[in-house]
């Protein structure tokens, strides 16, 4: 027992018994090993001046280290190097599931270069995206991938450092070479083109958001190759959706189109025992579709490259590379199930 005001035990002190509950520092690894602190620092930070040092002296540092339970303070060790090897990720609706994998494949990718993930969420709320923009350089990330509300490079540059690594997800700016995107005229004609083949010709359209490029850009091309009997807008969300197939209850068009998953997955959620549904159609795979008893037809997105995509076009910039980076525009791909593709060979036998 310690005198009554006297030194309290220091980890060093416990390592032959119990772990220490406290975390040993550079200068207890040093006392225990007989070495100095810039050694232990040099040993356990790595590198060229690590290798400077005898083996033997590098074995005995290091395994005191694992013994004694060292945790380095990372926190100083970021103020001291001017990184923490961690990407912001600022996603614009985390309750959306494409953006939960998006997150998951970007952190497994970013693991395995040394990274990691903070994951935020701006709920297509600008004010927050700006309150999130104007903080996260603050936090020390070396990086950020986000997927924007704002629509221009000018509103980028007022909020972010100029040398901060930056990715866009989803929604390109013009004048921001590191894009990740899906090209939107491609997934709308690809999917208008699987609806046409089906008999589609009147539709009902349910849109998210206008000011968010995807939603506005999906519905521009939607509305330019169908009649649209009605249209309901608002954000992007089932709720929406729903209000959504109540409006259109007495038009019976011959498909519902919905500018993403989740107004889709809000439209069928209210169909409930329509006797002859029409067509679903939607940007986004809407999740269990094909064990609806709804004919289902999805552009979805490649969501793997798009991970893959946000981290390549970051590496470079983290590396410092001064090179100039292209925007990545990916393809979609056409979904259907089972009842969309009987509804479909139906038609084509009437035709």
């Amino acid at each position: 027992m310690p005198r009554p005001g006297g030194d309290l035990p220091s980890p060093v002190r416990a390592i032959s018994g119990d772990p220490p509950t406290v975390s040993a520092t550079l200068v207890d690894i040093a006392k225990e090993t007989q070495t100095s602190v810039s050694t232990v620092s040099r040993v356990l930070a790595g590198g060229a001046a690590a290798a400077r040092i005898s083996q033997a002296t590098r074995d005995r540092v290091s395994e005191a280290a694992v013994r004694m339970g060292y945790r380095p303070n990372l926190v100083a060790r970021s103020l001291r190097t001017r990184r923490s090897n961690t990407v912001a990720l600022l996603v614009s609706d985390i309750a959306n599931p494409w953006f939960g994998q998006i997150a998951f494949l970007v952190e497994q990718s970013l693991h395995r270069h040394g990274y990691s993930l903070m994951l935020c969420n701006s709920g297509e709320d600008p004010d927050r995206e700006v309150e999130y923009l104007r903080l996260l350089p603050q936090k020390g990330i070396d990086g950020l991938i986000v997927v924007p509300l704002a629509r221009s490079k000018k509103v980028l540059e007022e909020l972010l450092p100029p040398d901060l690594p930056l990715v866009l997800l989803d929604r390109p700016i013009p004048g921001v070479g590191a894009s990740v995107s899906s090209d939107q005229a491609q997934a709308t004609t690809l999917l208008c083109d699987t609806l046409e083949r089906a008999g589609a010709r009147d539709i009902a359209l349910v849109c998210g958001p206008e000011q968010i490029s995807t939603h506005r850009r999906r519905a521009e091309l939607v509305s330019a190759r169908f009649n649209v009997l009605a249209r309901h807008d608002g954000p992007a969300t089932r709720e929406t959706g729903t209000q959504a197939f109540v409006k259109f209850l007495s038009l019976q068009p011959d498909a519902i189109v919905c500018t993403n998953n989740f107004l889709g997955q809000g439209v069928i959620d209210a169909i409930g025992e329509v006797e002859a549904p029409p067509i679903i159609g939607s940007f986004d795979e809407i999740a269990m579709m094909h064990l609806l008893p709804i004919p289902v037809v999805c552009a979805v997105q490649d969501i793997p490259l798009l991970a893959e995509g946000c981290v390549t076009q970051l590496l470079p910039q983290l590396r410092g590379e001064k090179r100039e980076i292209q925007p990545i525009v990916l393809t979609t791909r056409a979904v259907t199930n089972r009842r969309f593709q009987e509804r479909a060979t139906g038609w084509g036998a009437r035709s």
